[in-house]
């Protein structure tokens, strides 16, 4: 199986889960999200492995080929820069993260299933 494959279908899980989540749960996330960005160190520790995780993707399949492949990269990146943001600005993505997006967490949900399910079934 080629790994760009196996990557969009485990982040197409994982955006349904996600998705889920956040239509069923999504008046909890407010309270998640406090209790995350109040450990310093697991905010840090979490910023690296999203660093680790999406320049492992990055260094062997960074793909602008104009296929949905491209899809699956701008999702490596966008964990990239939420990675650096989590080590050099977490109380930016702490202040934007529950203030900016209360009550919008069912429609980013939504969005969240379908792009999941697009992934997922893409091969």
């Amino acid at each position: 199986m080629d790994i760009t494959i196996l990557v969009s279908k485990i982040l197409g899980i994982y955006l349904v889960i996600s998705g889920l989540f956040l239509i069923i749960k999504g008046k909890s996330v407010p309270h998640l999200l406090k209790d995350f960005f109040d450990h310093p160190a697991i905010v840090y520790l979490t910023g690296i492995i999203l660093i680790f995780l999406s320049s492992m993707y990055l260094i062997q399949y960074n793909i602008w080929d104009g296929t949905w492949k491209v899809l699956v990269t701008i999702f490596a990146w966008i964990v990239m820069l939420k990675g650096l943001t989590y080590i050099f600005a977490p109380h930016a993505l702490s202040e934007a993260s529950v203030k900016k997006f209360r009550g919008m967490f069912g429609v980013y949900g939504l969005i969240a299933i379908v792009v999941g399910l697009y992934l997922f079934f893409i091969s």
